[in-house]
């Protein structure tokens, strides 16, 4: 009868601090997981905000490129070119930094200011026409100058039929241009042109927050480094704020010592 007392009164010692140190873990488990929720929070949040950062400077970066290729091959910037560029963004599908860029390419090559603005339309429209990229339809035109028919002479047969001093002096940009004028605007109207057209006015606006937030516009390797020290430690100070003064580790020790004396008591 005595034994079995001291083995009840031991198992219900046991078990009493069992169900404590039980007690004692499931708190670090809670405040471990909050640690964890507040660490993967300010991490992932931190992340994306860096990775906006980026993407909106990337954009302003880009605009800015391609806008320094153009004066570069022109000798001076060009505000009739630019112009055009946005004016063209406003009926079309295409945005101003991939026309800038095309403009820089005929520049590039020795087009002049005046040339440039009526080379472009027409590969705008010839690209909606053919289903070309914007790229190759301002090349397959720009190949026209030198007298070659190219690509343009299969898909166009109008074009076979000009002389190549008839190419040169430009009369296959005019010969497209009746053929396919207003397809570019007429496409900007469907549902994937509108669609286009709002991503460009976003990008639009990315590009000028990115170049608010950028005096340089270039985001160096340091500067994201040292934007995403800040970031990390702002969301450790805040982490701290909302789970009191103990710190991750101390949170992480409290855990596993519950733990060990859980198992020693079980034992």
């Amino acid at each position: 009868m005595a034994d079995q007392k001291v083995n009840i009164k031991v198992t219900t010692q046991g078990a009493t601090k069992a169900k404590q140190e039980m007690g004692g873990l499931s708190g670090s488990i809670s405040k471990m997981g909050k640690a964890v929720g507040i660490a993967t929070t300010a991490y992932f949040g931190a992340r994306g905000l860096i990775s906006g950062l980026s993407s909106i400077i990337t954009l302003a970066g880009e605009q800015e490129q391609a806008e320094k290729k153009l004066s570069f091959a022109l000798g001076r910037t060009s505000k009739a070119l630019l112009d055009q560029a946005t004016a063209l963004q406003k009926t079309t599908r295409f945005g101003d930094e991939a026309t800038i860029a095309q403009m820089g390419f005929l520049a590039s090559i020795g087009f002049t200011e005046e040339k440039i603005q009526q080379v472009i339309p027409v590969a705008m429209d010839l690209a909606e026409a053919t289903g070309m990229s914007l790229e190759s339809a301002v090349r397959n035109t720009a190949k026209t100058f030198s007298g070659m028919a190219g690509e343009l002479g299969e898909l166009v047969p109008q074009i076979r039929e000009l002389t190549a001093e008839q190419m040169k002096a430009g009369d296959a940009v005019t010969v497209m241009g009746d053929l396919f004028e207003g397809q570019a605007s007429a496409q900007a109207e469907t549902l994937t042109g509108k669609l286009e057209q709002t991503k460009n006015a976003v990008g639009d606006a990315g590009e000028s927050l990115g170049e608010l937030l950028a005096p340089t516009v270039i985001l160096t390797a340091n500067a994201v480094a040292f934007l995403s020290d800040k970031l990390v430690n702002g969301a450790k100070f805040i982490g701290d704020l909302i789970i009191g003064e103990e710190t991750a580790t101390e949170v992480t020790n409290e855990f596993a010592g519950s733990q060990k004396k859980l198992a020693e008591e079980t034992e």
